[in-house]
């Protein structure tokens, strides 16, 4: 059965959309998923289902609106395209020095005509960072030599600026996931 890999937007951040991850697991195991297993606390799970990946963020949205009264953004991808993305990776000579100053923005869609100027601003308007980024179709590579805790790449900025919603994951937890899914393809 095919895998899959479901990221959350917002969970447990800040205070704000709290979830427990055992919650999580019982929601994806009663619509069905197998073998459901999450990582950390930030909404991560890999599981096993045949379903399209848009039918299973459709019902994942809708499961937990329901359990938080709520929306929660919801980005699934298979486990090919997660290696897609780890193979594509523009800062791969960075994340294999250091994973948790790279990162990775997986988009619920392609980003907007306007995204590839509007990110050249961000980075224009704040010179003291050293962030760098690389626009991807559905995703966005970053490199943040300072360290992702002051950058100007945030959840908002990013919405307004790219014209559809993502969620980010540094790289070590992005290779966990990619590693937590190949596994399960293997057995």
């Amino acid at each position: 059965m095919p895998t899959c890999i479901a990221l959350l937007r917002a969970v447990n951040v800040g205070g704000t959309g709290k979830l427990s991850m055992a919650d999580f697991r019982a929601i994806l195991e009663k619509l069905g998923y197998k073998r459901v297993e999450t990582y950390i606390q930030s909404g991560n799970a890999v599981f096993e289902t045949s379903a399209k990946a848009e039918k299973v963020a459709s019902d994942i949205t809708k499961a937990l609106e329901k359990h938080l009264g709520a929306p929660v953004g919801v980005i699934v991808r298979a486990t090919d395209q997660l290696k897609r993305l780890i193979d594509s990776n523009p800062y791969a000579t960075e994340a294999a020095a250091n994973g948790a100053l790279v990162h990775a923005a997986f988009l619920a869609g392609p980003a907007g005509k306007e995204a590839e100027a509007a990110l050249a601003t961000i980075v224009a308007k704040y010179p003291a960072r050293r962030d760098r980024y690389t626009l991807d179709h559905n995703a966005i590579y970053f490199h943040f030599p300072d360290g992702a805790g002051e950058t100007k790449f945030t959840g908002k900025t990013l919405d307004k600026a790219i014209g559809v919603i993502g969620t980010g994951r540094n790289w070590n937890t992005i290779l966990k996931l990619y590693e937590m899914a190949k596994n399960r393809e293997n057995s």
